[in-house]
This record gives structure tokens, sequence and C-alpha cells, in this order.
């Protein structure tokens, strides 16, 4: 019987500390709703990707878990909190090790509670309801435990007595106008901030700062008041960017880099950590370098954690761009960084029991569901964090090989023999697309439309228009018009051709133009075979920016930086050209099929013989990019059942 019973002591253990990882249901709701989450950058943490994060960040060797004031001493803040997701998820952490620890009964869960509540967590955000919901969640971590302080704050963001407020980021100014809330509870004592001068408590030196930045369009952000005070507000945050001396790190086209740079300034200048949830774009996409680099500069970037999992892209549950997490840690200046891990993950977990599970794997260094590359500190501080875009390690050494020349001498960036148009996305702000011809005669190749979009050699049978407000934008893509044209975007498990030829020079809106300095029709048609070789594809996905990985939008810098043989516009055009005239109008397989597709495999030996490229290397490139999940869009190896 006593063993009974102890045993229904432990699951009645174990149910509470699951139900407690699945602590905001709430706040899940909430963000589901929230009217103004695509003005403001609201995205909701997922349970899960948050547990992942947590764990990550938070290591066996940074406190003396057993020591209940060595706990209370630590301070960890969220100046983006929303619910509180990030912050109970830290907490669930530092309760774990410090029951793993030896100390995990109910009078010491009690006062690790309070320490926790009143004195170790900080959370700012612009939302009412939000601040509720996150006082509400720390609540749970002893719901019947009467806390006397709550470190949960409103910022202003919004014009008040004529001068505007930008919430959170007034910490980058001084100190922002803190709210109080309208009702507290008589039967809990916490503290209130009032809305004047001298209640104005700035936070300590945070050891960890975990956080989920707001990320919206500019165009978009702030939409949710009124144009005046919308501009107020803007201003506002330029004046206070304008003034900081990384401010080519805080781009305002999103909130994500300003709160980055916010959050290094109120960590401790040692032994600090900065745990991340950011768009994977952030890690590829040329706008984002200033960014990166800022990061690897002022940190020791650890960790990079992206999901490579189709069904689950994101760690937040109300968007579908592809997301990473980023771990980076203060290190001695003195000392050289350590190699960075990029995580990616073939199984994002679905629950937080998964994500602890993932977590303690990846930090024992044991084999789970996802791969490691490793990458040096100089790479980084340059910017580039392109391990990120495949899966596979060999696939993207393949990628690294070919890049630097180890492969094959002389490979070049694209844009050393050619010149890469401005037009692609940018074409119907210049032009009206008609269905007849219209009195320009211009006819565009205009989509990328991958059911009938099969073959190299293409025929532009769209009419467009100038605009005329647009007339001068016009008239200066057409002056770049060229017979050749790269795809600038395109759904991976669906695409066949990244590159076409037309025999009358032309413009797309999924396209941007490519001219070689050869000027010769053989240097086109090379090109154009080549970039639909296996080589040429895996040279256009290994540095590619993504907000979802499965359909990249090439952004000019990539395609101008794609690296390529020299060689296909000289010594080797003349081959090139005569294998795109015998394969020009051979239909081709999706990209899924490349290793099943004999035109595939007749442009492969093609480009290896022309090249002098080890053709069984070329072969292995090909079946390593049909497993590649981002082309497949299905989970690595999956069979059909894990796919229902």
């Amino acid at each position: 019987m006593s063993a009974i019973q102890g045993l229904a002591i432990q699951v009645e253990r174990i149910a509470a500390r699951i139900s407690g990882l699945r602590h905001d249901l709430l706040g899940r709701v909430f963000h589901r709703v929230l009217d103004t989450a695509r003005y403001d950058g609201s995205f909701y943490t997922s349970t899960a990707g948050a547990t992942l994060l947590a764990s990550l960040a938070i290591r066996e060797s940074d406190a003396n878990w057993l020591d209940a004031d060595a706990i209370a001493r630590l301070r960890i803040a969220d100046p983006a909190c929303g619910t509180g997701t990030l912050l109970m998820a830290a907490s669930e952490r530092i309760r774990d090790l410090r029951g793993a620890a030896g100390r995990s009964d109910d009078a010491t869960e009690a006062e690790l509670a309070v320490r926790l509540v009143e004195d170790v967590l900080y959370g700012y955000d612009i939302n009412l309801t939000a601040t509720h919901m996150a006082a509400s969640t720390l609540g749970m971590l002893s719901p019947s435990t009467q806390f006397h302080r709550l470190n949960i704050f409103r910022t202003l963001l919004g014009v008040h007595e004529g001068s505007p407020y930008a919430g959170s980021l007034e910490f980058l100014d001084g100190q922002p106008r803190l709210l109080s809330w309208p009702t507290v509870s008589r039967h809990v004592d916490v503290q209130p901030v009032e809305d004047d001068d001298e209640a104005k408590p700035s936070p300590p030196p945070m050891d960890l700062i975990i956080m989920n930045p707001p990320f919206t369009r500019a165009s978009l952000r702030h939409d949710q008041f009124s144009p005046g005070v919308e501009r107020s507000i803007k201003r506002r945050e330029r004046a206070m960017l304008d003034r900081l001396s990384d401010r080519a790190a805080a781009r305002l086209h999103s909130s994500g880099g300003p709160f980055v740079i916010l959050a290094n300034r109120m960590l401790k200048q040692a032994n600090a950590t900065l745990a991340l949830l950011l768009p994977t774009v952030v890690a590829t996409a040329p706008g984002n370098e200033a960014l990166r680099q800022y990061l690897a500069r002022d940190f020791f970037v650890d960790l990079v954690v992206t999901s490579h999992d189709p069904q689950r892209a994101f760690f937040s549950e109300n968007t579908a761009i592809g997301e990473s997490l980023i771990i980076c840690r203060r290190w001695p200046a003195q000392e050289p960084k350590p190699d960075t891990r990029f995580i990616n993950l073939s199984v994002n977990p679905p629950t937080p029991i998964a994500a602890l599970d993932t977590a303690a794997r990846i930090a024992a260094g044991e084999d789970g569901d996802f791969t490691v590359q490793y990458a040096g500190s100089a790479q980084l501080e340059a910017g580039d964090w392109f391990e990120v875009n495949l899966l596979s390690p060999s696939l993207m050494r393949s990628y690294r090989d070919f890049a630097a020349g180890t492969l094959l001498p002389d490979v070049v960036p694209l844009e050393r023999i050619a010149l890469i148009g401005g037009q692609g996305r940018s074409v119907p702000t210049a032009y009206d697309r008609r269905a007849l011809p219209g009195r320009s005669g211009r006819r565009a190749f205009w989509e990328h439309d991958t059911r009938s979009v099969h073959t190299i050699q293409q025929t532009a049978q769209d009419h467009m228009e100038p605009k005329k407000q647009h007339e001068g934008m016009a008239e200066r893509y057409w002056s770049e018009r060229s017979r050749l044209l790269l795809s600038e975007r395109v759904r991976l498990n669906t695409g066949r051709v990244l590159s076409v030829w037309l025999q009358q020079p032309t413009i797309g809106s999924a396209w941007v133009t490519c001219r070689p300095i050869s000027d010769s029709v053989q240097a086109e048609q090379a090109i154009a075979l080549y970039m639909n070789s296996s080589i040429g594809i895996l040279s256009r996905l290994g540095g590619r920016s993504n907000r979802v990985l499965s359909y990249p939008r090439f952004a000019l810098p990539d395609i101008r930086n794609t690296p390529i043989p020299a060689a296909v516009t000289t010594t080797a055009a003349e081959a090139l050209s005569e294998a795109y005239s015998a394969l020009a109008l051979e239909s081709l397989l999706p990209f899924p099929e490349l290793d099943a597709d004999p035109i595939r495999h007749r442009i492969d030996d093609a480009v290896s013989k022309a090249l002098s490229l080890d053709p069984e290397w070329i072969a292995e490139v090909r079946r390593a990019l049909t497993e590649e999940p981002s082309i497949t869009n299905r989970r690595y190896r999956a069979d059909s059942e894990d796919e229902q």
C-alpha cells in the first residue's frame, strides 16, 4: 500500500509540472484574437518554443541551484513580455534545475516562487491585457502564495500631454513612461506604478534577457493609431535611434533590431546571456547584415537553432514564416570565441516535454532530430550565417567548398561576369499587366507558374504597359531587359527551373535580368543551362535569404553573389551552349525529383564535362538536394504515415 501511495504522490507531482508546461492557454487565445498584432509585431511564442529557448539559455553551470539566495540574486527580463510566456519558461527552467540539484519539496517550491516573482523576473509590454495575463501567468508558479511585489510593467506607446513615447524602447533614452493598472485586487498587494515622474524604477542590470521582439513592416508599424499619432511615434523612434553608435543594426523596417540593442544595454557587462526568437530571414537577409555583425561582435553567438520542419517552421503560433532561436553570451575580450553551433531541426518539438528532451540532447552533444554545423567567429562577424539554409551538413560543406574555389579554380560571384537587373518584384510598380496588346507593344515573362514553366527556353507571352505616374521607372527597367532571366522567387517543392532563356529580351515580375559582360548569346545560354544543373541549384540555395525556407525570395545581393565558375562564359561556354541547344525544350521534373529526372542527369553530365567537375560529387549533391526538407516540403525522410 505504501508503494502505491508513493507512486500516487509522484504521479500527482508530475501531472502538476506537465500542466505548468502548458501554462499559457489564455495567452494563446489572446494572441489569436489580438487585432493590433500586425501593427505592433506581436507574435505569441509557443510553450514548446519558449521551453526550448529557456532550456538552452539557462545552463546548469550558471548558478548554484541549491542556494535560494543565489537564485534570488539573478535578474531576468523580457522587454516585450506579452503574456509572460518566456518569463514563465525561464522560471520553469530554474525550478527544474533546482529540482535536479535535490531541492523540490512543496515548501522550497513556494519559497522559490516568491523569490522568482518578487526579485528575479521583470517584464515590460505596451498592452494592458497582456501585462495582466503575464501577472496571472507568473502567479501560477505558486497559486496559493500571496506575492507582495510584481515586476510587470505597462509602458506607454502613444502620445501623452503632447509628447510621444515608444514603449519599452524608451529605455534607449532613459526611462519609459510606466502606466499604472486601472484595477488591482484587494487580496493581492501588488505594487502599482503610478503615471508620474517620481515612480519610475529603473531595472537593475540583467543576467538574462529572453524575448521574442516585435517584428513588423515599416508600412504597418503603429497603423493602429491615427496618422498624426503614428507619425509622432515614428519621429520619436528615429530620434532615439539616430543617436545610437550602432544605428545600422537598428533598422526601422521592423522593431527587432532596436530591441536587440536595447537588450544589450540592459544586460550586465559580464556573465550575461541574450536569448532571442527571431525570423530566420534575420540570419540571411542582406538588410540584416549589420544586426548579425553587431551580435557576433558584442557577444559569443553560442547557438542558432532553426526549424527545418515543414509542418512547424516556426516557434510562434500566429505566424507562418521561418524562425530561429539565437543564444548569445558575454565573452571575455581577451579570450578567443569558440565556434558557433548551428542546430537545424528536422522535427520541431511539438510539446514542452519534447522540447526539454531536444534541449538536453543539444546540451549533451547527443544525437536527436537535428543536425549540427559549426562556424567560426570571424565568419559570423562578417555577417555570414548561411548555415541556417540547409539541413544537411555535407550539402552545406559542398556549397562552402565550391564557393571557396576548393573544388574548382576561379569561382567568382555572378556579378563579376554579368550585370544583374533590378526589376523583379518592382515591375508591377512600374507596369500594368494586360490581357491584350497595348500602345507600347511590350511583352513580358511576367510570373513563375511552376505548372507551365518546365523548360529552360521560354517565350514572353504577357502584355504590359508603363504606368503614367512611373514612366521613368518603367523605361529604366525596360533598358535593362535581357534574353536571360533568373528566378527571383520560386516554390521549391513545385519549381522546375531557376533560369530561363528567351529569344527576345524582356523583363518579368518574378524574374531579374542577367546580361553577361561578354554580351554573347552563347554565354547567356551557358548560364541558363548551368543555373539549372544540380550544382547551379545548390549555388543559389546555399546563400539565399528566407522568410519561408521552401519559398525563397532571392534578394538582389544574393543573386549577385551567387558563386559561378568564370569558365561558364569563357572556355566552357561553347560546350554548355551546345548542351543547351539539345536540352532547352525538354521538360524538367520538379526539384524534389532531381535524381529521378533523366534531363537533369544530362544537364549535370554536360556541366561536369565542360567544367571538369567530379561527376560522382555532382551526383551526390543531386541526391542530397532531393532530401532537403525545404525542397521536398516534407520532413526529412518521413514516410507517408508520418506526414498525415
